[in-house]
């Protein structure tokens, strides 16, 4: 019989930290969200502490200060290239597995084998790349999704076999539940429904009629009755954001269209590796919430003749709109791009081509960029090195250990 599997790195931000800092192995690690703002990754000595995930960094400051916790600014494109090893060392161990998220996914895996690949999986990412990972195993996506919560709690491995997940459910909360918020955590109190138990408990005609679709697709993961498919492919997602707030404000029309460009390259890069094409952009300017100028930004969306991914042309497109709606003497602190995308596979053809050279180079800076580090080639104006106006606040950013190498770690042997 076939399980469902999820590996899900341990503390993931903080471990792709610690990965190069053995000296913070046991000392507390938190990492901050985009421009410093909030607590978006805590080590187990910050969880002890009582420090809550999404916490605004300046309300804990002088606690982590008392603490002598370490802090580090996200650094995204460390933590990416680390998951890729993961899931790459994961991937060649397994034959078929789907990743969720940067630090998980899911696999299948035949019951007699379970505890062995559990272990041996751990072994194995934790000795290839030197993150720690708990491995659950059970018969669905959400037994596992449980499975994975009891592993961390113990040494990382929890195998849950049916017979061993009927002991367990009359006393699983349903909020301990992988998706159920709070919105659905009142809809089951409406129904005096607290546990798994009671959930399972109603008919499959009662739990359409009270929770609909998604409440039936629950039950049955909930009754291991999914246990043996996995998504061969994520859904491709119909628009793309990039944006951020700045580390200063600025009123230079130079630094606006600089930042644009920044970010509508990160949906040109999303929208290739999704394998689609962008139909329309929305170009968005706007200075600080709580000031004076907070209702004079702009907001502009492009409609494009021909979908396309062709920088040269979108570029073009953003720099009209910064020139036509860029207001001077207003103190912008964020900028951003939100790109509507279809499938190239289905896009209809048209008489107006787009310019095949100018494909083509766009085609080679994505490809150059995704191997060697988003800011090696660039359009424009658009620089990778140096602080600028318009980035967010990094002010305890860790070196690009591994993307960047100028910044790779330094060993030397004394006699």
């Amino acid at each position: 019989m076939q399980m469902i599997g999820l590996l899900d790195c341990n503390n993931f931000f903080v471990s792709c930290e610690r990965l190069f800092r053995p000296d913070l192995k046991h000392r507390p690690v938190v990492v901050l969200s985009s421009n410093d703002g909030c607590v978006v990754a805590r080590s187990s000595e910050i969880k002890d502490k009582g420090i809550p995930m999404g916490v605004p960094y300046f309300q804990v400051k002088d606690i982590l200060s008392s603490m002598q916790a370490e802090v580090f600014s996200s650094h995204f494109s460390l933590y990416r290239d680390i998951s890729r090893r993961v899931f790459n060392t994961v991937e060649r161990y397994l034959d078929d597995i789907e990743v969720y998220s940067i630090d998980e996914c899911f696999f299948r895996v035949d019951e007699e084998r379970a505890e062995q690949v559990a272990r041996e999986l751990k072994d194995l990412v934790w000795q290839q790349v030197g993150i720690p990972v708990s491995v659950g195993i059970a018969s669905s996506k959400t037994q596992a999704k449980y499975a994975n919560r009891l592993a961390k709690k113990t040494n990382g491995l929890c195998v849950l076999p049916k017979s061993e997940w009927q002991k367990k459910i009359p006393e699983i909360n349903l909020t301990e539940l992988w998706g159920v918020g709070r919105g659905r955590t009142e809809h089951f109190s409406r129904y005096e429904l607290k546990t798994v138990s009671d959930f399972l408990a109603l008919s499959e005609a009662k739990t359409g009629q009270w929770f609909g679709l998604e409440g039936v697709r629950l039950r049955a993961e909930l009754l291991g009755v999914k246990g043996g498919e996995l998504a061969a492919l994520r859904v491709s997602k119909q628009s793309l954001t990039s944006s951020r707030s700045f580390s200063a404000t600025t009123s230079q029309k130079s630094d606006m269209r600089e930042a644009l460009f920044y970010h509508l390259q990160h949906v040109v890069k999303s929208a290739s590796r999704q394998v689609s094409v962008i139909t329309s952009l929305r170009v968005m300017m706007y200075p600080g919430r709580y000031t004076d100028y907070a209702f004079r930004g702009s907001s502009v969306e492009l409609k494009l003749t021909v979908p396309t991914l062709d920088l040269f042309t979108l570029e073009r497109l953003v720099s009209d709109a910064v020139e036509g709606y860029f207001k001077p003497n207003i103190p912008y602190q964020k900028a951003g791009i939100v790109a509507n995308v279809k499938p190239s596979e289905i896009t209809t053809g048209s008489l107006f081509a787009v310019n095949e050279a100018t494909m083509e180079v766009t085609k080679a800076m994505l490809n150059i960029n995704e191997r060697y580090g988003h800011s090696v080639l660039q359009l424009g104006t658009v620089s990778g090195n140096g602080q600028r106006r318009w980035q967010a606040r990094r002010n305890s950013m860790s070196p690009a250990y591994t993307t960047n190498w100028r910044e790779v770690k330094k060993v030397s042997a004394k006699n």
